[in-house]
């Protein structure tokens, strides 16, 4: 779908060494869009995944590391709301069926910071580590990494929750006004009710990035160079004359709140991965996500960490 700011006026991981690596498709029945079927050697198939080493010519793989691949690109539930009409929480419990997650952001203009909303969720029970261990040295969340494209930045929350329900905001939505900023090469000339994928860029938070997304003040992105400047082809036919997309480029970043925030987190449990768009129009498509733990919190690299 053309994006409304850029209408012209004319991609878990769990990484914990060689051993105790997991290649983990997700299954049906998350929250939003069903996953797709995929491919030989996507989504329900872990042949030669390296469920106990190597991950089949897939992301790099090592004891703490989990992957989950999409087999085909899966398009993110849009809220399809407009300002001030998404409903309003501050716990799950205060949302319906069709709109379960309660998000809690940081804008207060809208009815918020909390809104119900039909996020894509995804979740992992760990295993492996040590009996009763907890996140006590947040370094040891090595990384959170996700490949991507959206067509607008600024609708996004993406979130990684801890078994106990502590959490740490990786992307912040901070209301319906910033982040005129694209994910990738992603498609602006589809339609919201059939979106077609773009092309996604791995976007990876770790506690050792430099900055963040964007500058503080949201005006371009932080990366050395700022934002990579696109034409939109071949994809958005639809764009003429000499509109350019400013994209995020892949790399690591900080997150836009600390990794402190899991400080003693249980490591065994479900951990869980969300993304949230909260704002209509414009779409996007997850490809991958992953998460990386230190190996030395794992207790044996030999057996898998999630069931």
């Amino acid at each position: 779908m053309l994006s409304r700011r850029t209408i012209p006026a004319w991609t878990f991981v769990a990484l914990l060494g060689a051993c105790g690596s997991t290649h983990h498709p997700p299954a049906a029945g998350d929250i939003g869009d069903t996953p797709d079927s995929g491919s030989d050697g996507g989504i329900g198939d872990d042949a030669g995944s390296g469920l106990f080493g190597g991950t089949g010519g897939g992301p790099p793989s090592g004891c703490g590391t989990v992957d989950r691949p999409q087999g085909k690109p899966l398009a993110l539930p849009d809220t399809n709301v407009s300002d001030g009409t998404q409903p309003s929480c501050k716990v799950n419990a205060d949302c319906s069926a069709s709109t379960p997650n309660c998000v809690l952001t940081a804008d207060f203009a809208d009815g918020g910071p909390g809104y119900c909303s039909a996020s894509y969720v995804d979740s992992l029970t760990f295993v492996g580590f040590k009996p009763g261990a907890k996140l006590t040295d947040v370094s040891k969340l090595i990384s959170v990494c996700a490949k991507l494209e959206h067509t607008y930045l600024g609708d996004l929350q993406i979130e990684l929750i801890a078994p106990d329900g502590r959490s740490v905001v990786l992307r912040q939505f901070v209301g319906r006004s910033n982040g005129s900023f694209f994910l990738g090469h992603a498609n602006a000339c589809d339609d919201d009710n059939a979106p077609v994928a773009g092309v996604g860029y791995e976007y990876c938070w770790t506690a050792a990035a430099a900055t963040k997304l964007l500058t503080a003040d949201s005006m371009t992105c932080s990366a050395p160079g700022g934002c990579e400047s696109w034409d939109g082809t071949p994809l958005n036919s639809c764009v003429v004359g000499d509109t350019k997309f400013d994209v995020v480029p892949a790399r690591s970043y900080l997150p836009d709140v600390p990794f402190s925030t899991l400080a003693g987190a249980e490591l065994n449990g479900t951990w869980t991965f969300r993304i949230t768009d909260l704002w209509q129009i414009d779409n996007g498509f997850l490809f991958d996500w992953s998460i990386q733990f230190d190996p030395s919190l794992v207790a044996d690299c030999s057996n898998p960490i999630v069931k």
